[in-house]
């Protein structure tokens, strides 16, 4: 019960965060103005996905994988040890002798195709000349970013037990904010006028502020 409240506490405590964030990535997309030829293939990778998602076919099966993968790899980095995992297109389940809110939460903010199409263009152009092949790495950054928020929004909409059983307002809060900060990040290295320090400050002062002024008002 004591854990249950504190949570609730600090999912009411991190609300202002998520208003901070949300008003400074804003803030930073009202300053894009000029698309390189790279960034449009991270915008025709967001866009195809985004007709393909609302118009024709959902990638059920190939979420739900990266979901729990992505759980077996968060159960992995906190010591724990994975038995199973099950995968089908109308949900999965992966078995460990772990949980916790992180191992819960991880795979809601953490874009695993996105990550390895990330990882395996780093790790071959250490190697090789991949300048060639950058325009294709940027489509399917964007394709599979605009996947994993998506999916993300639709499996939400649905009651998840990792959500209710780590608390709804709780878990809520730690995956807006996470998220906003990822995207922000990877926009900050597509698009030359989306300073993802600028982001951050303004996330910080703006949250600053708040805090600042709720405190005058409640104790002064």
């Amino acid at each position: 019960m004591i854990i249950r409240i504190l949570k609730i506490l600090i999912g009411i405590f991190l609300l202002p965060v998520a208003w901070a964030v949300s008003v400074a990535f804003i803030g930073q997309l009202s300053q894009l103005q000029k698309l390189s030829s790279f960034s449009n293939y991270f915008l025709n990778g967001v866009i195809i996905y985004l007709i393909m998602h609302l118009v024709f076919y959902k990638p059920n099966y190939f979420y739900v994988l990266g979901h729990e993968v992505t759980h077996a790899i968060s159960t992995l980095i906190c010591g724990g040890k994975v038995s199973s995992i099950k995968v089908s297109s109308k949900g999965g389940s992966v078995s460990t002798n772990k949980s916790n809110s992180f191992i819960s939460l991880f795979p809601y903010f953490f874009p695993i195709y996105t990550i390895l199409f990330w990882l395996v263009y780093y790790v071959l152009s250490i190697c090789w000349n991949m300048a060639a092949y950058r325009p294709y790495f940027l489509f399917l950054a964007g394709f599979s970013l605009a996947l994993h928020l998506l999916m993300t929004v639709d499996s939400l909409k649905v009651k998840q037990s990792d959500i209710f059983k780590t608390g709804y307002l709780f878990s809520m809060s730690i995956i807006y904010i996470i998220n906003i900060l990822l995207v922000s990040f990877i926009l900050s290295l597509v698009f030359q006028d989306f300073s993802f320090s600028q982001f951050f400050y303004s996330s910080l002062h703006n949250s600053g502020s708040i805090y600042y002024i709720t405190y005058e008002h409640l104790f002064k």
